[in-house]
């Protein structure tokens, strides 16, 4: 039903339209000024060309993110003429407008690049414009996918109103760990080591209301099957629902999430989070040396994106053992 390049797919591509949309994010809201005069020059002076590196760098890694995701799906079908009908079939579902949203992504992303870089000529209003339509169509993206599961009816854990928004908080953080992982291999982590703080709050946050977002939903999942058990009527449905549920909190699908989602995922980069902002905020007692910064950096980001994955495998997974057994 669901293989491992599916779970591969939807990691990549919430991965690849989070970083998209955190770019974005940064780019709209980057000091005016300063990147009218880089513009003018097209980021081919000192400042331009650092600009160029953190923004451009970071779209790569989305674009090579989306791309991949791509050909985990086209290997999955096992023919891509499918997935070319589906996008010239016009905005009629999640799946039509997910693919024509990717699409979107790929192309805002890769001309923002060139324009970063310095290759075509861009002016302020150009790159914020740019800028705002990468934003929505990633917002799209990371979104359509967890709709798209909730959609499904005949998968209990999956039908739940806190799954599109689990897929969207956990693409953003994993963007946000992408941006940062760019970063960190070049002159950016320093030229732009204020962003880089203010992502590691962003980031923190994100971790947090991932974890909330993740409670709620196995409570809505877990009190929609128990209704049925206390009235005394559980019917095939609950039982799926029940069944995935304890697969995932001491089953099979327990390691994935205990270890891999919440103690990798969530545990280890909020406390390395925490960590940065105290050293970031300097003092005698306790400051981060640039090393320590960046590999703390690049060790968060790492974590986070380990636990993107063991979501969306720990997800599919839970889902997919009860229907099958129930299906035979």
């Amino acid at each position: 039903m669901f293989s491992e390049l599916v779970v591969a797919y939807l990691f990549l591509g919430g991965t690849g339209a989070g970083t998209c949309a955190v770019t974005a994010v940064l780019g709209l809201a980057a000091d005016g000024e300063e990147m009218r005069r880089a513009a003018a020059v097209r980021f081919r002076d000192d400042d331009g060309r650092l600009y160029g590196e953190f923004f451009g760098t970071a779209l790569i890694w989305a674009i090579g993110a989306l791309v991949l995701g791509m050909i985990c799906l086209m290997a999955d079908v096992g023919r891509p003429d499918r997935l070319l009908l589906l996008a010239a079939a016009g905005p009629t579902s999640y799946l039509a407008v997910g693919a024509w949203a990717l699409c979107g992504c790929l192309l805002l992303a890769g001309v923002l690049v060139l324009a970063w870089r310095g290759l075509v000529p861009a002016s302020l209003l150009y790159l914020r414009a740019l800028c705002g339509l990468l934003l929505a169509a990633a917002a799209i993206t990371a979104a359509y996918t967890g709709l798209l599961l909730a959609d499904m009816a005949s998968v209990p854990l999956w039908h739940s109103p806190w799954l599109p928004p689990l897929f969207v908080v956990s693409s953003l953080s994993c963007g946000v760990a992408l941006v940062q992982m760019s970063a960190s291999f070049g002159r950016a982590a320093t030229a732009f080591r204020a962003t880089l703080r203010v992502l590691i709050r962003v980031d923190g946050l994100l971790i947090v209301a991932e974890a909330a977002v993740l409670a709620a939903w196995l409570a809505s999942v877990w009190a929609g099957a128990g209704a049925g058990l206390s009235a005394g009527a559980l019917t095939a449905t609950d039982q799926a629902a029940l069944a995935s549920a304890l697969l995932l909190l001491e089953g099979s699908c327990a390691p994935l999430f205990w270890l891999g989602l919440v103690g990798v995922g969530l545990a280890v980069p909020l406390v390395a989070d925490v960590v940065m902002m105290r050293g970031a905020a300097g003092g005698r007692s306790y400051t981060l040396s640039a090393l320590s910064f960046r590999s703390a950096l690049l060790g968060s980001a790492f974590c986070v994106l380990v636990g993107g994955v063991c979501l969306r495998a720990a997800v599919v997974a839970a889902a997919v053992l009860p229907t099958v057994a129930a299906s035979l």
